[in-house]
């Protein structure tokens, strides 16, 4: 290994490195929100670790299939709760790692990158910070982490380990008998798990191994156990999780407006809207793209990485149509395959044009002075929102002491608001009633919870 070479790793090392500490800096400067109250008042009454087991089986049969979610935010509140005391650090530091290794899992899957390419796992960590759905719900939020960035995560650890067995076999490679066998095992519980994680996220591996397998074939290749153990994996955690008795009753009480063929043409146009407003940039790049790769004589079949994570990413988003119109941040697993389209059509677009060549260099910079100013100003407000929640719920935790059973406490200052924080989401608000104001009042032990403006609050 040359110098230059040696350099390339180190900075390579270094961009892994700042990834995770930008990430767990902004974890630390996220309080507990939403449903994290609910979850870990749960958690709390769990006599022992074995008992969230008993809690996660009771919201299987009653509310939501997705166990493996779950189950990892169980864990890691009971862990943060009953090793550190409380709070989240552990959280944290593990959210930040997934996080990282969701980076250097795109980054593996990218083809045609050079040995070690700085300039393309920064472009991905970057789209990530940037486009990344709902980014405040889906990776800060600890619940929304372990539904979606977690979830992900795992799912492209199968997608991965298929894909990197995959061409190892069309390769040739033998292996023994034993470990022919041992990859089959391992393949099939990192597929059951993998199709256990998110509905429509889950669904789009089970197309992605599908489509490998069908590749490989195509090949002239003789199909391998761990091909067939990875799928039926996959298909039997995907079948768990959406026939979960507490989905159906979910179901059943969800209420539209329209039923029937309107009722899905009115799902059609709700996606799309979210399409339009979440991926419309990205969709822009991709398309100019490979507009560019197929005029400077790229072929079809050159850019069959990319039509395939752009058909996942469609297929991925338009799945939800069979469920009443999720949030946003159902979206998350969709856009990674189109982050992954981009990315893959940005490395195809080679240097030998010049042009190309600097414009491919100056978007990554720019966007990295982007992202810049925005991390350092988002940041800012992120710590005065967590001084401002942290106060209010030590306030509320002396409050619950005295025994009353009613409790005003200031809404949060307006100016702070910043799109990596899903604290102005789950707000109070001056009604009692309202979702989130009756969620903390429950954690805290209080009748009503009312919410005053913060310009009028002189208790503290």
């Amino acid at each position: 290994m040359n110098k230059k070479e040696k350099l390339q790793n180190r900075i390579f090392i270094g961009m892994v490195a700042l990834c995770f500490l930008t990430v767990f800096v902004f974890e630390m400067l996220t309080p507990m929100l939403m449903d994290d109250m609910t979850y870990s008042n749960q958690v709390k009454e769990a006599g022992s670790f074995f008992q969230l087991f008993g809690q996660e089986y009771t919201q299987y049969m009653g509310w939501t299939g997705r166990s493996v979610a779950h189950m990892s935010m169980r864990i890691l509140m009971y862990l943060d709760l009953h090793i550190l005391g409380g709070g989240r650090l552990l959280f944290n530091i593990v959210a930040a790692l997934v996080f990282t290794r969701l980076s250097i899992l795109m980054y593996t899957n990218i083809q045609k990158k050079n040995k070690v390419d700085v300039k393309t796992y920064v472009l991905i960590v970057l789209l990530l910070w940037i486009f990344g759905i709902s980014f405040a719900q889906t990776v800060l939020w600890e619940t929304g982490a372990c539904n979606y960035l977690i979830t992900t995560t795992l799912i492209w650890e199968f997608i991965t380990f298929f894909r990197r067995h995959v061409e190892e076999a069309a390769k040739g490679t033998e292996t023994s008998t034993k470990s022919s066998v041992v990859t089959a095992i391992l393949m099939f519980l990192s597929g059951l798990i993998a199709g256990w994680c998110n509905e429509n996220t889950s669904g789009g591996c089970l197309l992605m191994v599908i489509l490998l397998t069908a590749f490989y074939l195509k090949g002239k290749h003789k199909i391998k156990p761990f091909m067939i153990t990875g799928i039926l994996g996959n298909v039997m955690g995907l079948a768990i999780m959406v026939l979960a008795p507490g989905n159906m009753l979910r179901a059943a009480n969800r209420e539209e407006l329209h039923g029937g063929l309107l009722g899905m043409a009115a799902r059609f146009l709700n996606i799309t809207i979210v399409i339009h407003e979440e991926f419309f940039i990205l969709l822009s790049v991709l398309i100019a793209l490979v507009i560019y790769l197929l005029t400077y004589g790229k072929k079809l079949t050159e850019l069959i990485d990319v039509f395939a994570y752009t058909g996942l990413w469609f297929a991925t988003s338009y799945s939800l149509i069979a469920t009443t119109t999720p949030q946003s941040r159902a979206f998350f697993g969709a856009g990674i395959f189109l982050m992954m389209a981009v990315v893959q059509a940005y490395q195809d677009a080679d240097d030998d044009v010049k042009w190309m060549s600097i414009l491919r260099k100056s978007v990554v910079y720019i966007l990295c002075l982007y992202m810049f100013f925005t991390y350092l100003e988002s940041g800012g407000s992120l710590a005065r929102i967590y001084r401002e929640e942290q106060e209010r719920y030590t306030y509320l935790e002396e409050y619950a002491k005295t025994g009353e059973e009613d409790v005003e406490v200031p809404m949060l200052r307006p100016n702070f608001k910043t799109k990596y924080s899903a604290a102005y989401d789950s707000d109070v608000t001056d009604d009692w009633t309202y979702w989130t104001n009756m969620m903390m009042a429950e954690y805290y032990g209080f009748k009503t919870l009312l919410g005053v403006d913060r310009e009028e609050w002189t208790k503290y």
